[in-house]
């Protein structure tokens, strides 16, 4: 959980350029929310322990709700809207790809960090450029669920990496997209895909209008193979509007 104690100290890893402050709570709440299970990040730094710590939580809270089903049978199982979803183990893994030579960067103290919060053991690291690095991600962990993309080359990843990104609800976060050349290439490139095979998604540009740089964080969702749970759910009654079968 994000507490004082935490805040404090992720703080040092803050530097005040690179916007990521308040998108850093950011990412935490999607993690917490979409509970990816395989997480990327390109570009150590001030997010690194945010990531981290949301999967941590993440699996704390799996662990919590699936013990509330109890066993079959026995009464004292708990209604979920999805219950099947606990029937697979969930065992997050975080991996970051980070070259480590950026001076005004603060990744080299970002392991020190997660040191201290005791989150090591959660964070792998691919310490080399982002080019190349596709079959390493893809030999450790396969699909890309969630992805967070804090480097000027985003393009590249995009190209590299897209078919490593879940077609079934994957999404990446990208990080100042909107108000700079390169950033708008990567926007229009994006725009491109869709319409092609396997290029089904969504784009949804969130802008910072306070900031100068660094001031906008992209959510890209690919969408080619996903299937909405409310799909699968029984449909019930026809006359219930609510789709529940009622029970008398």
């Amino acid at each position: 959980m994000i507490d004082d104690a935490f805040v404090s100290t992720v703080k040092s890893l803050e530097v005040p350029e690179m916007g990521t402050d308040s998108t850093a709570p950011l990412l935490y709440w999607l993690i917490r929310t979409l509970r990816p299970q395989r997480v990327l990040e390109v570009g150590m730094g001030y997010t690194t322990p945010y990531l981290a710590r949301a999967l941590k939580d993440n699996k704390e809270a799996f662990e919590a709700e699936r013990a509330l089903l109890g066993t079959p049978g026995s009464g004292d199982a708990q209604p979920l809207a999805h219950a099947p979803y606990y029937d697979e183990p969930y065992e997050p893994r975080l991996i970051c790809i980070d070259r480590m030579t950026d001076t005004s960067s603060s990744a080299p103290r970002a392991l020190d960090v997660l040191d201290q919060l005791d989150l090591t053991g959660v964070c792998q690291v691919i310490e080399g450029d982002l080019r190349g690095s596709a079959d390493k991600v893809r030999d450790a962990f396969g699909l890309i669920d969630f992805a967070w993309i804090d480097t000027w080359d985003t393009l590249a990843f995009v190209r590299e990496y897209w078919e490593l990104v879940n077609p079934a609800g994957g999404m990446f976060a990208a990080h100042y997209l909107m108000t700079y050349p390169q950033g708008r290439a990567v926007l229009r490139y994006l725009e491109s895909l869709k319409g092609r095979d396997g290029g089904r998604l969504e784009i949804t540009n969130l802008r910072e209008p306070h900031r100068f740089g660094q001031n906008s964080t992209t959510l890209i969702r690919r969408i080619r193979d996903y299937v909405d749970p409310e799909d699968l759910r029984p449909q019930g009654n026809s006359n219930d509007p609510t789709g529940v079968l009622a029970i008398d």
